[in-house]
């Protein structure tokens, strides 16, 4: 029986890792859940996602995972998007997770059946002390149709170790043969069930959804290599490759039923019980959990794991992508706290993250590295999406209302559509609230109404770029005839929502009281008495969002400007009416203000590091602030070096760590112009009174002694734009380019934030591929290596400063390629012509008139040219047809016509004409010689056969 206080979760994981390590594999740490290098994947969704270099056979030496023969990990994995998705059975049911780790031992053309079986049985029932009458194995059953044998041999082996006959059960294609594609690596497999309940026989319950009887390990052999006509081969390097499920694993070990009632999340169930003063968790489901706050639990313990773990991994909540997949769990996750936890949104998740840090921080490192990051992010998501949920469920249940009332039993598409499209409600979101009414969602008709949703977005889109702007002509009628007021736009400081009433709608050519008339999708502009949205101005680029009568009326967005002090909001109606005089709710986007924010005041910061490291006559000459980046145009005489960038981006992240406050004040004109170091763009005209921003100290404070030659010390600027409240948010500012764009004028384009981050994130794993490169020994798979990197490092957008260092330390081991290359290309001149010239010593030869062959040589033209020189110089009267290269290291060839093929009617154009059809490329050169560099190297061995076969051919047509 197995000693269910023995095994926590943390000794279960280390007890694996251990008892494999010890029998010779190599613990390889969990890749990341976000596949950088494989684009195929959206999230690293099963332990062999890092190995598929090796099974593909397409790891390359400068792999760190090159050299492995055995290797044992726990993966972190994440099933919530494409192919793989558990996120709608999460909650549901006792082992379903979108986050969860997969413990995996691995050989690499080293043991395979015998010894892989022989771990299994012995690691579950003499380690871990299961009980083997609870356990079941299956193997493959074979498919005639495919050509397939059934697996006997891993039959006899799981009866070797002592499994009885009746607890090993044959299994299908579907369950017991693993495929990493329809072509590629492929083989059958043997799966391990565990039966929760036991004293029976189980064996007619595996592989049939019972949650009581589960698998929890499967080892595959990986013995075929899938053909493009579907026929196997057998690989020449057999490997295995096994899963287990660490929560289900500890399951059994506890003795549990649930996966949840472990002690994996006890620890973070405690903490939501701590957090919202619900009552305890007790692992109930379906109908048994009546109030629904068990199911809660488990999907906010599971949904703060896999939010934790993506964004330590660069996977940050966005509308793209896995960054959509992240967004769209954290909305669920948030839903559910509110509905059921009844929990304040907008810091919800990042109260229950400590305890998650805690518990698995050790394991994974990285989530207490990021652990502010991660906190900073869930707030600022939860924050924009609360402000949207309540609007948002009051306009389900009025779809829901609408459908029970029709008699319908499911939601349209439209409705389900303007839910995502409105009020950030993920389809799965609105699936389960369907769900909850007893509604379906018929998901073509979503997918309908998204396409002509986004038709007809993308028309108003680009009719918006070119609306007509309001001309003096229109500002005076704005004035004079409809007695406007140019609008407070004080609220766009703010970082909230604000009421405001519309004044009139811009139709392009003039101007109208309500939309009631204009079709929906058509491209307007709204004039309102007050507005929180940024106007494009000083560099800053406009805000988008939406203005709504709730639940009756909604404009989208597009683009915001100001003309003559009157602001224009450009976009579109996306239902319902709005009419002058109509009270509205302006909300911005402010996931997207935020990184604007950051790239602001990271300008700033920026300007005055500039100002300190290059002098006084560093001046602001224009500059643009957007969600990805910001620019920065300056004068200066000189190139800046990238010593000062070096001490220039040192500077900006000092204050920006310091975490500086960011203070602003309408201050007059002339007193303002008074502050010591007060910086402006020279040139510009300014308002009366300006707007003063300042970094780091007050600006009350600047005003009490406004000539203290301190404040030099600070960023203290004239400006209307928006910034964050601390320098801390910006997390960190990087330079990746500096050019000059015009005489004394130059430019620097920087990084902020996430997308800094993301910057570093490249520069550390391109310094990872220079180590590997380093321990390189020479071959044409380093140098091929070299080649590519050259290209990959020019186009990375990373550190100016830290591509500088990349590329001094990749100077290095291009030098020593180079050197390298050298000395082997000279060995290789003796090696050419040695070749050629024993051929004909030998007796046999000693008669022979030509040579055609391939020389064991390089792609080097320069051995070709050797040997060709060679016969030209001292044996005039023999020819040569030579050829250098691999099939991957490229081809050379070279062709010398001596006198007595000559006398015959060969020449160098013809014979070389001959073989570049079939090497591709080019052949030139005057006769009596002609030299080439073929673009088909893949077709060396044809050529070198080519040419053997015109001479022959030549001849015989001659008769000779």
């Amino acid at each position: 029986m197995v000693e269910t206080q023995k095994w926590t979760g943390l000794k279960v994981r280390q007890t694996f890792l251990e008892y494999f390590e010890e029998r010779g594999h190599t613990i390889v740490p969990s890749s990341s859940v976000v596949p950088h290098n494989d684009p195929t994947l959206l999230f690293t969704n099963a332990g062999m996602n890092q190995f598929k270099p090796i099974f593909l056979g397409t790891v390359t030496k400068t792999d760190p995972l090159a050299s492995l023969k055995r290797a044992v990990d726990t993966q972190k994995c994440i099933r919530a998007g494409g192919k793989h998705n558990d996120l709608d059975d999460v909650g549901k049911d006792s082992y379903h997770h979108t986050f969860f780790e997969m413990l995996g031992n691995w050989s690499f053309g080293d043991y395979f059946k015998k010894e892989a079986i022989e771990m299994s049985w012995d690691l579950l029932t003499k380690v871990y002390g299961l009980d083997p009458s609870r356990l079941y194995v299956t193997y493959f059953e074979g498919n005639p149709a495919m050509d397939l044998e059934p697996d006997l041999e891993a039959k006899n082996l799981w009866r070797s170790v002592g499994v009885a006959d009746d607890h090993i059960i044959p299994g299908n294609m579907k369950d017991n043969f693993w495929e990493m594609g329809d072509q590629g690596p492929c083989g059958p497999c043997s799966e391990v069930h565990y039966d929760k309940v036991g004293g029976r026989n189980a064996a007619d319950l595996v592989n049939q959804d019972d949650p009581l009887v589960v698998e929890i390990w499967n080892n595959v052999f990986i013995q075929f290599d899938r053909q493009a006509d579907k026929s196997l081969k057998s690989l020449p390097a057999k490997h295995v490759d096994t899963g287990m499920g660490y929560e289900r694993l500890v399951s059994a070990l506890q003795n549990k039923i649930s996966n949840y009632a472990t002690d994996i999340f006890t620890p973070l169930f405690d903490r939501v019980q701590e957090v919202t003063g619900a009552r305890a968790y007790t692992d109930k489901y379906g109908k048994d959990d009546v109030d629904g706050i068990d199911t809660a639990y488990r999907v906010v313990a599971d949904h703060i794991r896999l939010l934790t773990f993506s964004m330590a991994d660069g996977a940050v909540p966005n509308n793209d992508g896995r960054g959509y997949v992240v967004r769209r769990v954290l909305r669920r996750g948030v839903r559910y706290a509110r509905k059921y936890f009844n929990a304040e949104i907008g810091s919800f998740f990042s109260q229950i993250l400590p305890a998650l840090v805690e518990q698995m921080g050790g394991q994974f490192p990285e989530i207490i590295k990021k652990q502010a990051d991660i906190k900073e992010i869930l707030d600022e998501e939860e924050e924009a999406f609360s402000r949207t949920l309540d609007r948002g469920e009051r306009q389900f249940e009025k779809y829901a209302a609408a459908a029970a009332k029709s008699g319908a039993d499911k939601l349209s598409g439209a409705d389900v559509w303007r839910l995502y499209d409105t009020f950030g409600f993920p389809e799965d979101l609105t699936q389960l609230m369907a769900e909850e009414r007893g509604l379906t969602i018929d998901k073509e008709e979503v997918n309908v109404a998204r396409e002509k949703a986004r038709e007809a977005s993308k028309s108003v889109k680009e009719a918006v770029q070119t609306f007509a702007k309001l001309n003096v002509h229109q500002i005076a009628e704005l004035e004079n005839e409809h007695k406007l007021e140019r609008p407070d736009s004080d609220a766009k400081f703010l970082r909230g929502d604000i009421n405001s009433s519309v004044q009139l709608i811009y139709t392009g050519t003039g101007f109208a009281k309500t939309t009631k008339d204009i079709p929906l999708n058509t491209p307007i502009g709204l004039l309102l008495d007050k507005t929180n949205f940024y106007a494009e101005s000083g560099g800053q680029v406009a805000d988008t969002g939406r203005i709504i009568i709730d639940d009756v009326a909604e404009f989208k967005v597009l683009d915001v400007q100001e003309f003559g002090g009157f602001v224009v909001h450009n976009g579109y109606m996306e239902s319902g009416e709005l009419s002058s005089g109509d009270k509205v709710l302006c909300e911005f986007d402010e996931l997207r203000r935020q990184p604007i924010r950051n790239n602001h005041t990271g300008t700033h910061v920026l300007n005055h590091a500039l100002r300190e490291v290059l002098g006084d006559d560093i001046n602001q000459k224009g500059s643009l602030v957007d969600q990805d980046k910001l620019r920065f145009d300056f004068s200066h005489k000189a190139a800046v070096s990238l010593t000062e960038i070096k001490k220039i981006e040192a500077m900006s992240n000092a204050d920006i760590r310091s975490n500086l406050g960011v203070f602003y004040k309408e201050v007059d004109l002339a007193s303002a112009r008074e502050i010591e170091g007060v910086r402006a763009v020279f040139g510009e005209t300014y308002p009366d009174p300006v707007r003063v921003v300042s970094v780091g100290v007050d600006v009350d404070e600047l005003l009490k002694t406004p000539k203290n030659p301190d404040w030099r010390k600070y960023s203290v600027e004239f400006c209307g734009g928006t910034h964050v409240e601390k320098t801390g948010q910006i997390k960190d500012l990087i330079i990746v380019e500096e050019s000059g764009i015009a005489k004394g004028i130059r430019r620097i384009v920087a990084y902020t934030g996430d997308a800094a981050h993301r910057a570093q994130r490249e520069a550390t794993l391109f310094g990872e591929r220079i180590d590997a490169l380093e321990k390189l020994p020479f071959s044409a798979e380093k140098e091929t290596e070299i080649k590519t990197a050259v290209q990959d490092l020019n186009q990375l957008a990373i550190s100016a400063v830290s591509k500088d260092e990349l590329r001094t330390r990749f100077a290095k081991v291009q030098k020593e390629v180079l050197d390298e290359q050298k000395k082997r290309q000279k060995a290789e001149l003796k090696t050419a012509v040695t070749t050629v010239t024993d051929h004909f010593a030998k007796p046999e030869n000693k008669d022979s008139k030509y040579f055609v062959g391939h020389l064991p040589i390089s792609a080097n033209a320069k051995a070709i040219s050797e040997v060709m020189n060679h016969f030209r110089n001292k044996d005039k009267e023999r020819s040569v047809y030579i050829f250098g290269g691999s099939p991957s290291d490229g081809v050379v060839h070279g062709v010398f016509v001596g006198t007595d093929l000559a006398a015959k009617g060969v020449t160098a154009e013809q014979w070389s004409t001959a073989v570049s059809e079939v090497v591709g490329g080019k052949a030139g050169g005057k006769e009596p010689a002609r030299q080439g560099s073929g673009t088909k190297p893949d077709k060396l061995h044809e050529g070198v056969a080519r040419a053997e076969e015109w001479l022959a051919e030549k001849l015989k047509d001659l008769k000779l």
